[in-house]
């Protein structure tokens, strides 16, 4: 299991030390990278995976369905405190950190349940079934951050979206939903991931 982990943990790290350097670099819209560098380490590091070596070794379904998911969550709730972390430094306690702060929470309320989905989509369809339409939605991701970023976005300085703070009741029920969201979804990996395993052979 920990050679799972490992190997899995790999791209989570790499795009993970990649897109939090972009608050460093006055990227306002480094928020939205999140639904650029997850997809992707879901994607490249189960094109990877052998899943057939998997089912020579004694190792549970669930098992391997647990630490992946579980790697996927640690990373969103490493990326969330490292965001946070970077607007209280960076705005102080102040009206614009709420308003950040609230727009962090509101999206990552997403991430968990996009984690889940991605996993359920590689051990439906298989990685290379996977491969477009997670790159599609990593160059959406793309485009929106690049395109509209000068215009919601505004430069250091300038109060994030010039939007107040969600109120919150909201920020802590839609995160609380997208957890429960990622719990159910969990509880389908095992099942989706041994029903398909002969598709799963190749990555």
């Amino acid at each position: 299991m920990l050679s799972i982990m490992r190997r899995s943990s790999f791209f989570y790290l790499t795009h993970f030390m990649t897109f939090s350097l972009m608050p460093l670099v006055g990227s306002q819209g480094a928020v939205l990278f999140v639904f650029l560098w997850l997809p992707s380490s879901v994607l490249w590091s189960e094109r990877g995976e052998s899943y057939a070596f998997l089912r020579l070794l004694p190792i549970r379904d669930r098992d391997v369905v647990r630490a992946k998911l579980g790697l996927g969550l640690a990373a969103v709730i490493a990326y969330w405190a490292w965001l946070t972390l970077l607007t209280l430094v960076h705005w102080g306690v102040s009206a614009e950190f709420f308003a950040r702060f609230s727009l962090i929470n509101l999206l990552a309320s997403t991430w968990p349940p996009l984690v889940a989905l991605c996993y359920l989509g590689v051990w439906r369809l298989g990685a290379r079934g996977m491969t477009f339409p997670l790159l599609t939605l990593m160059g959406v991701t793309a485009f929106i951050v690049l395109g509209f970023q000068a215009r919601y976005f505004p430069h250091r300085g300038g109060d994030p979206l010039g939007l107040p703070a969600a109120p919150w009741p909201l920020q802590i029920l839609l995160p609380a939903i997208g957890l429960v969201a990622f719990l159910l979804l969990a509880r389908l990996g095992p099942r989706v991931k041994r029903n398909n395993d002969e598709h799963l052979q190749l990555p």
